[in-house]
This record gives structure tokens, C-alpha cells and sequence, in this order.
């Protein structure tokens, strides 16, 4: 009688089944998808990092570090070739630019984020400009799809501009094309229309339209202003 009642509870419990042993070692669902959940929202450090940032500015560089996650996942770069090889290691981070801090002249820094930011692989890339300078945040806008952030803008505020997944206008007429890009670095280099016409193989009458287009992006009324303006972009210490 005794063993019976005793094989009837274990059948009750599972035990004798087999696949329905109840382990102690395992924790209970519940634990498990609490534990799942503190694993996303962690605010740890990780191997791969949110933002790849370049720049030269060392207090930029450490006051994202000390800052909230996930920017404190930042790794920094002085110069953009390195960076670009972190890129590749970690595609999924966010390369953020600052223009302040560069080392090399604009239009040079520019010409290369169109290659990543207009063609394959088409990298996001953004900007940081300080807020003040209007000409160089209008001249990176119209470079080509590039996120211009304001250079002061608080920590918050930039975190929900990086993760933002609302998409940039694809309205290429906004942004300088392959032929005015190619006039604009002739332009900075000193050579005239004319010279540039011979280069390039085109009519005069061609060249002088593609740099009305130009003026009427950046806003610019004469070609004069437009020379001054590549000159100061053109200088690294500026």
C-alpha cells in the first residue's frame, strides 16, 4: 500500500516521466526574461562601440566618454583613415565628424565622406558644426546627405539625433553634383572658368552655368563671394 502511494505521488510530481524532472538549476522563466531584459538595458561598456568619433579635440573626445550611455561607448580618432578602418571592423557604429577639430582642410575632409556617404556602402555620417558658422553648415548640407549637428548641442540631444531612424531628404538637387563638386576643387585650386573648360572638355558656356547652380545652393549672389568663401574652407587652420 505504501509503495503504492508513493509511486502515485511521483507520478503526480513527474518525477518517473521522463522530460519532466524538474531541475534546480535551471531558473524559472520569469528569472530568465528579467535577466534577458537587464542584458539589453545594460549601460556597461561593450566591445563594439556606439560612435566612432574623429577629431582632435581631446575634451570632446573625453567628455563623451564620461558622458551618459551609450555615447560613452565612443572611440576616437584623430584623422579619418584610421577611422575608417574601425569602420569596418565595427559597421554598426555611427561615424560622427567633427569639423572643428579636423586636421586637414575641409573641402579635402569633405571630398572624402562624399565617397562613403554618395556611393556604396552608403555610410551614415554626421557633422558636428559649430552652431555660429552658417556658411560651413550651408556648404556641408549642400556637400551631400550629411547630418549637421550643432557642435554645443547637449548630450540628450545628440544621442536621439544619432539613433533617429527618420531618413534624410533624397532630393539630390539639394546637394552639389559629381560635375559642380569637380568645378568647386578647380575653383579652390585657382584656375579660372576657362582653364577649367579646357580641362574638363566642356563648352565655356557650360561651366559658367553649372556655377550658377553653385551660388544658388550655397546662396551666394557673386562669384567673388564664392572664391572667398572656398578660400577660407580650403585653409586647415581655419
Amino acid at each position: 500500500m505504501r509503495m503504492t502511494v508513493r509511486r502515485y505521488r511521483r507520478r503526480r510530481k513527474g518525477s518517473d516521466a521522463l522530460g519532466f524532472s524538474l531541475s534546480h538549476s535551471s531558473p524559472p522563466f520569469f528569472d530568465r526574461l528579467v535577466s534577458l531584459s537587464q542584458s539589453i538595458n545594460q549601460t556597461r561598456k561593450t566591445d563594439t562601440p556606439f560612435l566612432i568619433l574623429v577629431t582632435r579635440d581631446n575634451f570632446l573626445h573625453t567628455g563623451l566618454q564620461h558622458g551618459p550611455s551609450p555615447l560613452s561607448h565612443c572611440c576616437g580618432f584623430d584623422a579619418l583613415e584610421p577611422a575608417f578602418h574601425a569602420l569596418k571592423n565595427w559597421p554598426t557604429a555611427r561615424l560622427v565628424v567633427d569639423v572643428d577639430g579636423r586636421s586637414s582642410p575641409l573641402l579635402e575632409l569633405l571630398d572624402a565622406l562624399r565617397r562613403l556617404i554618395l556611393y556604396p556602402p552608403f555610410i551614415p555620417i554626421s557633422l558636428l558644426v559649430r552652431a555660429d558658422d552658417y556658411d560651413t553648415r550651408l556648404f556641408c548640407k549642400t556637400t551631400g546627405p550629411f547630418e549637421v549637428l550643432e557642435r554645443q548641442v547637449s548630450a540628450p540631444d545628440l544621442h536621439q539625433a544619432l539613433v533617429a531612424t527618420n531618413p534624410l531628404t533624397t532630393n539630390r538637387n539639394h546637394w552639389f553634383s559629381r560635375e559642380e563638386w569637380t568645378i568647386l576643387q578647380f575653383l579652390s585650386q585657382g584656375l579660372s572658368l576657362r582653364n577649367i573648360a579646357l580641362l574638363r572638355q566642356r563648352p565655356y558656356s557650360r561651366i559658367v552655368y553649372r556655377l550658377g547652380r553653385i551660388l544658388d545652393k550655397l546662396g551666394l549672389n557673386h562669384r567673388q563671394e564664392l572664391l572667398h568663401l572656398l578660400h577660407r574652407l580650403s585653409d586647415p587652420h581655419l
